[in-house]
């Protein structure tokens, strides 16, 4: 069998693996919302309450083939169903081909199906469940201990010692994992308390917070200030169709120009890191990233404003965005998950 044909061969079955994985996050979804368990009972229409055959599981066939609606009542089966059977499926294939099979591809896959779960629960009830939170917050502590005491392990095998020196610590997967948490914490609740200073109220939620913490302990900081300003690009790519109207018909041309700034800065700021590598050095790393949270934060704060004046918006809750640009930094602009 060549080549082209093993990779598909591994690209499909992946997919079908995938995709029964996202109908099993469908339930982690709801049921997270409605408090009941993940194992019992077993799936139900949610309309009548009867219990669902197998054949009626199928991911995405049996949405296709029962037209969008219950067997039993008829009434319609909501399109989250197959879009996130369809997204973990995509999902599951991407991470396979961009680190292999491999420890760290089922470490960066379980982590997106966490943030696939935690988006649902957003977009559908506003809502961050914290089990889901602490489960990915720990779940990336005890990865990054175990590539610590891998990396300390291989030293040791290889020269005999681990040198202790700040160059060796600062590289340990748990130190980058560590300063990724604090990091993610102290920026999303800096970003949330300027938007109550500015704004009356908090410009991102609690379980954002969580969501960032989760990112930065799994993926390390300097993963995580890319990830930052990308989810606030995301964030603002449904926002700025119909607010720059807004903005076009009352002439605020200072917020058209933060936001072009920070455009402009972030694709500027994800060249430079993963192009061109010339913020390898830690301190620049961090200089960069604050003068690019401070375009951002000027933008928020506009935008913010601008709710608070009565402009009606369209908004993806956040927690989606940061999920969004945590596939967007893990499968293509980094190879490294920590």
């Amino acid at each position: 069998m060549n080549t082209e044909l093993i990779l598909i061969f591994a690209a499909v079955f992946t997919f079908i693996i995938g995709t029964v994985i996202g109908s099993f996050l469908n339930v982690v979804a709801l049921r997270g919302l409605t408090g009941e368990s993940i194992v019992l009972p077993p799936s139900k229409c949610p309309h009548c309450k009867n219990k669902l055959k197998p054949w009626h599981n199928i991911p995405i066939l049996s949405y296709l083939f029962l037209g969008g609606k219950c067997a039993f009542c008829k009434e319609k089966i909501s399109m989250q169903y197959p879009i996130v059977e369809l997204l973990t499926g995509l999902l599951a294939v991407g991470t396979l081909f961009k680190f292999g099979p491999s420890f760290t591809a089922a470490f960066v896959f379980v982590v997106f199906c966490i943030l696939l779960v935690m988006s649902v629960t957003d977009i559908k009830e506003k809502v961050i469940c914290a089990g889901h939170a602490w489960f990915m917050i720990i779940f990336g502590l005890l990865y990054n201990i175990f590539l610590t005491w891998f990396t300390v392990q291989t030293s040791l095998s290889e020269t005999g010692a681990f040198l202790f020196t700040q160059k060796n610590l600062w590289g340990l997967p748990i130190v980058n994992s560590v300063l990724g948490v604090v990091a993610g914490v102290v920026i999303m609740e800096i970003l949330a308390n300027f938007g109550r200073l500015f704004a009356g109220k908090r410009a991102f939620g609690v379980g954002d917070t969580y969501i960032a913490a989760g990112l930065g302990i799994c993926f390390g900081i300097h993963n995580l200030l890319v990830m930052i300003p990308i989810s606030i690009v995301v964030q603002l790519a449904f926002v700025l169709p119909g607010f720059l109207k807004k903005l076009a018909c009352k002439g605020d041309y200072h917020t058209v120009i933060s936001l072009i700034l920070f455009l402009l800065a972030t694709g500027a700021f994800s060249v430079c890191n993963y192009s061109l590598g010339l913020f390898e050095n830690t301190v620049v790393l961090i200089a960069a990233s604050v003068v690019l949270g401070i375009i951002g934060l000027y933008t928020c704060v506009r935008i913010i404003k601008g709710i608070k004046d009565g402009n009606e918006l369209t908004v993806l809750p956040f927690g989606p965005a940061m999920a969004i640009a945590a596939v967007i930094t893990m499968l293509l602009l980094t190879g490294v998950s920590a």
